[in-house]
């Protein structure tokens, strides 16, 4: 079975790039490494301590913890992605490709360079592959997966290069019954946290963590109202 696809244009990072651009320039300090966190400043390792009226911590669960001792880490769900690159795309259309039989380690694939072209090696197709749980090794992983992808493109894969294995042993925390999707994002007035570890492990559930916290902090600062009511807009 196929789905809807929707992935940022240039890659993941282009987002946050996006919204820093349009806040006055020096507001945004990267590659900063920080050390500790208060309601009321930011120490970091180089440049010393940052003091402000409020902190939101936008993190994974795991560094979120080694800032605030005391908040609970979850379980994780390990996530690995294949890349592979063709020399023609082996679908026409930008969609997801499900494995409804489950016949392989592959739960969904798709040709990402009919998505956003720049992702490809010039001149190549780009099929990303997502493998979900512990995999096999590195040798009989990536066997698995280009056999099933042959069957699932309908293809040959023989002659498709490994461009790269991705693997993230914390890709997605667990949310073992009962989860409660919307765990507090105001810890103190003036410290804020959010992430998918405070709402549902995904996407959808780290922005609508962001703009609960977000909704929070400019309350508890009187920086006039905001909604939690508009719905995100759904991709097209």
């Amino acid at each position: 079975m196929t789905g809807r696809l929707c992935v940022p244009e240039g890659g993941a990072d282009v987002l946050p790039e996006l919204l820093a651009a349009t806040l006055p320039p020096g507001t945004v300090h990267t590659g900063v490494r920080v050390t500790a966190v208060s309601t009321t400043s930011v120490t970091t390792k180089d440049h010393g301590e940052l003091r402000c009226r409020a902190v939101l911590l936008a993190t994974g669960a795991r560094a979120a913890a080694r800032l605030l001792p005391g908040l609970r880490v979850p379980g994780f769900h390990p996530v690995t992605v294949l890349h592979h690159t063709t020399d023609e795309p082996p679908l026409g259309d930008p969609a997801l490709v499900l494995d409804a039989e489950r016949g392989g380690p592959v739960a969904h694939t798709a040709v990402i360079s009919r998505v956003d072209p720049s992702r490809a090696p010039a001149g190549r197709a780009l099929v990303s592959s997502t493998v979900l749980g512990t995999p096999p090794p590195p040798d009989r992983l990536e066997a698995a997966v280009r056999a099933q992808l042959a069957r699932l493109y309908r293809t040959s894969t023989a002659r498709w290069e490994l461009l790269a294995i991705h693997h993230d042993s914390e890709a997605v925390p667990a949310m073992p019954p009962p989860h409660d999707p919307r765990r507090p994002v105001r810890l103190l007035a003036g410290l804020y946290i959010c992430g998918d570890h405070r709402d549902t492990s995904t996407v959808q559930g780290a922005l609508r963590s962001g703009r609960r916290a977000a909704h929070a902090l400019l309350t508890d600062v009187g920086a006039g109202q905001t909604s939690l009511e508009e719905p995100l807009e759904t991709a097209a």
